[in-house]
């Protein structure tokens, strides 16, 4: 469990890091489908959580409202 709590930091680092550097850019949101990705490919059983935990990432680092994420994450 602390590997995967481990990668679940990594990144929201790396979602912070991109937004700081890229803003809300196409940029931005291709590094976002990236991590997603890759965290669903390291814990497919967990692909649903894992997109509602990005999408309250991003809401928290006030990347968009939450009503305004619906369709891009």
């Amino acid at each position: 469990m602390s590997s995967r709590r481990g990668d679940y930091e990594l990144a929201y680092g790396e979602l912070a890091h991109a937004f700081q550097e890229h803003g809300d850019t196409p940029a931005f949101w291709d590094i976002c489908d990236a991590v997603e990705a890759r965290l669903i490919d390291s814990y497919p059983e967990d692909d649903s959580a894992i997109i509602e935990m990005i999408a309250a990432w991003l809401v928290h680092m006030g990347v968009q409202p939450e009503a305004s994420l619906h369709g891009k994450v």
